[in-house]
């Protein structure tokens, strides 16, 4: 995946020669192997943190949500990925060193050879007692040996700071302000009280003091004896966030802030924002009046990010995802976009504008700005509302800036008179992933006509394919209705009939996550159901007869037996159940005979003696229609009829979230299924009404692998109970070998049938799917994730 990069100075070389001098050490976090190709169209999730280099406008840092980092030296032509466990959440470059970078995550983590290799400095390895990844995203938890560091393990590093005058690194997690004196090598620790938002220090009016920003007040901290005082917000300025600072000169230290006395911003929903400025140090604050900024006459927008220029503050930017304008027919005007100031917040101008329309999603009655030079996702949702997530600017070119969305990343030198992506190069074909890839995938399919051409299932972004085995990448939901566009799940081609495929679409993605069912009123709003095309995915039609537009579907198969001119397809439907067709998915018919407690139908396979599995997962029960502590359980279940009645299999009295299954093609008999390991109540319920209604609990599950030689009627564990295993993987062509991927870092293979398992190599992103083999390039298999798109490469072992 990395591509190489030169060696940029002297300093650097001798790191690299120290490091393969102790290549024989561990280095878990370094993700630079080359065996790994990461494909897809680019982009396809947000983005957030665009942070710059002081040396070099070229480098920057960009995190998902999606737990993965990224890390382009070529100004977004491309990228490195670096993974942590439960992903990034705040970054820093080092003003004095170029090859000194800070990544925060649940630990400090820091480069000293620009981006090639990390190495934990917060809490130090040998503090650490225990480790584990747990609960339904499976989130990375440690405990240590340290009295003082009661937050550490639990909290994340919400933002770092690198004074430029001394040799000293501070790092807020929580209430907590961590300081050290000598690099990084020891610690210190102030309570506040109330979580950090944002550290700021200078070489000039702040060479002896650091601003420590919380929600509502200001610490300010003496750097010779580590004391403190308070400067509280203006009343109307409470719920202040997205603090930015700079300085031009030794007296002239501007201060920006924004601030929203509505909660509901957190959710993303419309909340009027005040933007505010501070001359002196955060001694008194104005909030910015300009008639644009404010939108006066009409509703007051939604800010959600700011940021100046550090060196030179007069320039900053703001973005809104909620800006209203009334039409001349009385109709409401929904923008999203950028505003920029270069006059220290005094007067504003738009420098992106987009919008226009209703500002629902999947309502294409807006338009893109007009001065963006953008790859697919102007032509897939230009046009529908685009959440604008963040904004960040170069320390040392205020021209120079990074707004991202729902889907991409743009960027602009010329201080915003136009913008051009920076996650996916299109191309006369199609368009090939700069390396951003922050959207999750399903599945790998492959035209059985075609072996250049094949499909990927995924969420937010539905269907891609591509006719040259994965080069370039288009998109194709024509004909797809747009309530259902955010995710396929799951596509069958048949393989007699060329270009025919049976797809299945949802407008809820991240089925079988338990946050999307926790909602009594989640049946409502569900959208989905079976698409077909003729013609090879390019176009699509509908087919819900029987079981209605609100069936978000999440897998289908395909009985190959069944006459061609009226196929057999049984689909499954999350909170309905599972359906039949016998015409070719021109009509279904419900088939639940047998299935009680949970109809959290996610996955459906079907062996080559007819014998049908389906994995339910687990779900609030809401009982009578409400809120409640009752959950169902998920289950696992066998048809022997063609899916006119369904017994319960019995895996483990504790499997009680099973995932993925497969079987043994030389022995169906012989199937494996993967499971999720512990859980809490609030994983299905929220943590709210946990809270409220008696308390959260875990409840305490058998995850890994179990395997089963006679049908499901006696079960073995083949893999640890600890782990969450989306799905298991037999290779076709040698049963002997299994595959499987993990939410907790790791994807592994055995070559024994699970008798012992192997790490892959250079693959360490947090939530993993599927594997899938390539039936095209022996030895080689497809990775899918939830939020790394595609990985291609080589099973390696990593020991």
């Amino acid at each position: 995946m990395s591509n190489y990069k030169p060696l940029k100075s002297l300093n650097q070389f001798i790191v690299l020669l120290l490091f393969l001098a102790c290549q024989d050490l561990p280095n878990p976090i370094a993700n630079n192997d080359q065996s790994w190709t990461k494909l897809g169209p680019g982009g396809g999730g947000s983005t957030f943190k665009p942070t710059f280099s002081y040396h070099d406008p070229e480098i920057f840092l960009l995190r998902c949500d999606m737990t993965g980092t990224y890390l382009s030296n070529t100004g977004g032509a491309s990228y490195d990925q670096i993974n942590f466990p439960g992903g990034s959440s705040s970054f820093a470059f080092d003003a004095k060193d170029s090859t000194v970078i800070y990544i925060g995550s649940k630990t400090l983590n820091k480069s000293t050879d620009g981006g090639e290799n990390w190495k934990q400095v917060f809490p130090a390895s040998d503090e650490i007692i225990e480790e584990s990844f747990r609960g339904d995203h499976a989130d990375y938890r440690f405990s240590i040996h340290h009295d003082e560091w009661e937050n550490v393990g639990q909290g994340r590093i919400s933002t770092i700071s690198v004074d430029p005058a001394k040799p000293n690194l501070y790092f807020g997690m929580g209430k907590h302000f961590y300081y050290s004196k000598n690099d990084a090598m020891d610690w210190n620790v102030i309570g506040f009280e109330e979580s950090i938002d944002y550290i700021y220090t200078n070489q000039e009016e702040l060479s002896t003091t650091i601003l420590v920003f919380t929600p509502n007040k200001l610490y300010v901290v003496d750097k010779s004896d580590w004391s403190y005082f308070e400067r509280p917000y203006p009343l109307s300025m409470t719920n202040a966030f997205s603090f930015s600072a700079g300085s031009k000169s030794s007296n002239h230290t501007l201060i920006y802030a924004l601030s929203n006395e509505d909660s509901r911003r957190e959710h993303g929903a419309e909340a009027p924002t005040k933007v505010w400025i501070s001359s002196d140090l955060g001694l008194n604050w104005q909030e910015l009046e300009d008639r644009l900024l404010r939108n006066i006459g009409e509703t007051p927008p939604t800010f959600s990010k700011l940021a100046a220029s550090e060196s030179n503050p007069n320039v900053v930017y703001v973005v809104t995802s909620s800006y209203q304008e009334t039409k001349e027919n009385g109709e409401i005007a929904h923008w999203y976009g950028t505003l920029k100031s270069e006059d220290g917040g005094q007067q504003w101008q738009w420098v992106w504008k987009g919008g226009g329309g209703s500002g629902q999603y999947a309502v294409r009655d807006g338009q893109d700005a007009n001065n963006l030079k953008d790859s697919w996702v102007q032509e897939a949702f230009g046009g529908e509302y685009i959440r604008i997530i963040d904004v960040g600017v170069s320390p040392k070119n205020p021209d120079v800036a990074i707004v991202t969305d729902w889907y991409r990343a743009m960027k602009t030198v010329d201080g915003g008179d136009n913008w051009v992506e920076i996650y996916s190069q299109p191309n006369g074909k199609g368009f090939t992933s700069r390396g951003l890839d922050v959207t999750t995938t399903y599945g790998v399919h492959f035209d059985p006509f075609d072996p250049k051409h094949i499909a990927v299932s995924y969420t937010d972004i539905g269907f891609h394919h591509s006719y040259d085995g994965g080069a370039t990448w288009s998109r194709s939901t024509t004909g797809i209705p747009p309530e259902w566009h955010n995710t396929c799940y799951w596509l069958v081609f048949d393989p007699e009939v060329k270009d025919k495929i049976w797809s299945v679409w949802s407008g809820l993605h991240d089925f079988p996550r338990g946050k999307m069912t926790r909602n009594p009123k989640w049946p409502e709003y569900r959208r989905g159901g079976v698409a077909i095309s003729e013609d090879g995915g390019k176009t699509w039609n509908p087919s819900v007869n029987g079981m209605g537009f609100d069936s978000p579907a999440t897998s289908i198969v395909l009985d190959p037996n069944s006459p061609i001119e009226s196929r057999t397809l049984y689909t499954s439907v999350y909170g309905k159940g599972v359906y039949k067709s016998i015409d070719g998915g021109i009509s279904w018919t419900l088939q639940n005979q047998g299935i009680s407690g949970s109809l959290a139908a996610f996955e459906l396979t079907l062996t080559p003696d007819g014998t049908l599995y389906l994995i339910t997962s687990p779900t609030p029960q809401h009982v009578d229609g409400d809120y409640g502590r009752e959950v169902f359980f998920g289950s696992l279940y066998k048809s022997e009829d063609g899916a006119e009645s369904w017994q319960q299999l019995n895996p483990g009295t504790k499997v009680l979230f099973p995932n993925g299954l497969t079987y043994d093609p030389t022995e169906p008999e012989r199937i494996y299924l993967g499971a999720w390991s512990d859980i809490q109540l609030s994983d299905l319920i929220g943590g709210t009404l946990a809270r409220n209604t008696g308390g959260n609990q875990w409840f305490d599950l058998d995850g890994g692998i179990h395997m089963s030689e006679d049908g499901g009627q006696t079960w073995l564990q083949i893999f640890d109970a600890n782990h969450y295993v989306y799905d298991v993987t037999v290779d076709p062509d040698n049963p002997n070998r299994l595959y499987c991927n993990t939410f907790d870092r790791g994807a592994y293979f055995s070559e024994d049938r699970g008798k012992t398992w192997i790490k892959m190599a250079g693959y360490d992103f947090h939530w993993g799917h599927r594997v899938i083999v390539d039936p095209h390039n022996k030895g080689m298999v497809y990775l899918t994730t939830f939020g790394s798109s595609l990985w291609h490469g080589s099973p390696v072992s990593s020991e």
